[in-house]
């Protein structure tokens, strides 16, 4: 196990290490690509078309509550996008290499976990910056984001299981994923679709991890407990799903691919 988790490690450096070589950058883009969409939201959104919330006294609320959901989004996505299509995309390489694949997974996961803390980092230096409130209450991120990980995390393993059985998934899931994103209050109030379309809050489970986000972001409010609870159950039950059709099918995965 020791071996295994040491060499999924050595895959995710590779992959940091791969991913824009070529270019003239570099690893600088893993700075410049969220300080750049961070500015976008910030100016265009808040400065050029002069979007204002009346929920908080800024300028930039817009930016404020934007920044965080969309973050937050943007590694959950990627992340589910890379683990779907895992099994069909490293087919050669998984019979190359003699390795349980769940180090393919955890290598995918360790490198856009490290992004996405990179990302929320920038999002917080931008809070910073236009010397809105900070404190204590944002160490919260931190559970909730490993929360979110592991949610993505199981999600993207019962896909990947079943991309190989049916072909049509692979196509389908980008469709999914950006239906999800317009289906969650991250660019717009959750009070727009929550009188109307109340179901599209209570059934969608990444809703309840962006509103905590929100909160810390806007009001520097800690999560109640059963926010917490909620997403500790949606995450470890996706796990225990995960792990048990993992078990269950990796084998027949193998042999078809």
């Amino acid at each position: 196990m020791k071996h295994n988790i040491l060499l999924a490690f050595s895959f995710a450096v590779r992959d940091f290490k791969e991913r824009y070589v070529g270019t003239g950058l570099g690893q600088l883009w893993y700075i410049i690509s969220p300080i750049v969409m961070i500015f976008i939201y910030t100016v265009i959104f808040s400065d050029f078309m002069k979007m204002k919330l009346d929920i908080v006294d800024s300028t930039y609320a817009y930016s404020i509550y934007i920044v965080p959901g969309l973050l937050a989004w943007l590694s959950f996505s990627k992340t589910l996008s890379r683990l779907s299509t895992l099994i069909a995309e490293k087919s050669n390489l998984i019979k190359k290499i003699n390795v349980p694949m769940y180090v393919f997974y955890l290598s995918i996961i360790i490198t856009e976990f490290t992004l996405f803390v990179l990302s929320i980092s920038f999002g917080i230096i931008f809070l910073i910056l236009i010397d809105y409130t900070i404190n204590f209450t944002f160490l919260w991120m931190i559970p909730v984001m490993i929360l979110q990980t592991i949610f993505v995390f199981s999600i993207g393993i019962i896909l990947s299981l079943f991309v190989p059985f049916f072909k049509d998934l692979k196509e389908a899931i980008p469709i999914v994923i950006q239906l999800w994103f317009w289906m969650t209050p991250i660019i717009y109030m959750k009070e727009m679709i929550a009188d109307k379309y109340p179901l599209i809050l209570v059934y969608n489970p990444f809703y309840y991890y962006v509103r905590i986000y929100q909160d810390i972001f806007l009001f520097a409010k800690a999560p109640s407990f059963s926010d917490l609870l909620t997403i500790f159950l949606l995450s470890f039950i996706s796990l225990f799903i995960a792990g048990f059709l993992y078990k269950k099918m990796i084998s027949t995965v193998k042999d078809i691919i």
